[in-house]
């Protein structure tokens, strides 16, 4: 399945707005999840098969909503819609730690901190 890059460039902003919305892990995203593949993906991904993923999803290694991520980018978009929608899911949680470094960088040398 060949996926246009306005496809991939939909998997990114999908995976981005969940991966900056949720907090709590990944059963925290689900309900975002869902409403997104509904919304943008429901023809090719059920519900049923979500459920499914879930249930396999624990008994796979690394992080659920990690794995969610890929399950749902690969099947929407093949390995470049795996890989994007992974990326568009960390990205959020890398700028803020990158904002936050930052931040503390800035406060290294005072002595209250």
């Amino acid at each position: 399945m060949k996926r246009s890059v306005k496809d991939l460039f939909k998997i990114f902003g999908a995976f981005f707005k969940i991966g900056a919305f949720t907090f709590g892990g990944g059963y925290a995203m689900l309900p975002l999840m869902q409403e997104q593949v509904g919304l943008h993906w429901g023809e090719i991904i059920s519900r049923e098969a979500i459920v499914n993923f879930i249930a396999v999803s624990e008994s796979t290694p690394g992080p659920f909503a990690i794995n969610m991520a890929t399950y749902v980018g690969f099947v929407s978009g093949g390995l470049p819609g795996a890989v994007i929608a992974t990326l568009g899911l960390i990205t959020p949680s890398v700028i803020v730690i990158l904002i936050v470094a930052a931040f503390l960088k800035s406060f290294r040398d005072n002595k209250y901190v």
